[in-house]
């Protein structure tokens, strides 16, 4: 009988620790996992459109997707231009370089909002470089991208 209570006792500790731990918004703080190839994510409201080279998408997401590719001939500089307002959550975007180093271009967080875009230059190194979306806690925000090379995708699975 002992045995039993003991069991049912670890049982219901860990059901109740492993249900309060989120895999998707624990992603939003590891370098390795964001660095990766792969993306992992939990997409629950999606609006989005690419037009060209302009992202434009109101979403409701946790974890991480590339967003962006590009294979650069050559160490270059390019100018993309952003927004990226959080009503709910936190989300960011991260460049990806070919070995694996990530530069944040931007983060906010809950009521962060971005009236307008902005633009900076950003540095690729050669090979293949890529952006991220990363958001936790049950993102809901508007996100804006507009870059001149490369490829953007729709966050998901309707590439």
């Amino acid at each position: 009988m002992k045995k039993l209570i003991a069991i049912c006792c670890i049982v219901v500790i860990l059901l109740s620790t492993g249900c309060g731990a989120n895999y998707m918004s624990s992603l939003y703080s590891k370098d390795d996992k964001i660095a990766s190839d792969t993306n992992s994510f939990t997409l629950d409201e999606k609006e989005q459109s690419i037009d060209g080279q302009a992202y434009n998408g109101k979403l409701k997401f946790e974890g991480m997707d590339t967003i962006w590719k590009y294979n650069a001939e050559d160490d270059m500089e390019i100018e993309l231009s952003y927004l990226l307002s959080v009503k709910e959550g936190k989300a960011k975007l991260v460049l990806i370089n070919p070995v694996g180093e990530l530069e944040t271009i931007v983060k906010n967080e809950d009521n962060s909002i971005q009236e307008d875009m902005e633009t900076i230059k950003v540095s690729l190194k050669k090979g293949e470089n890529r952006i991220k979306l990363v958001a936790a806690d049950k993102a809901k925000f508007e996100l804006k991208l507009n870059i001149s090379e490369g490829e953007l995708n729709n966050i998901g699975f309707d590439r």
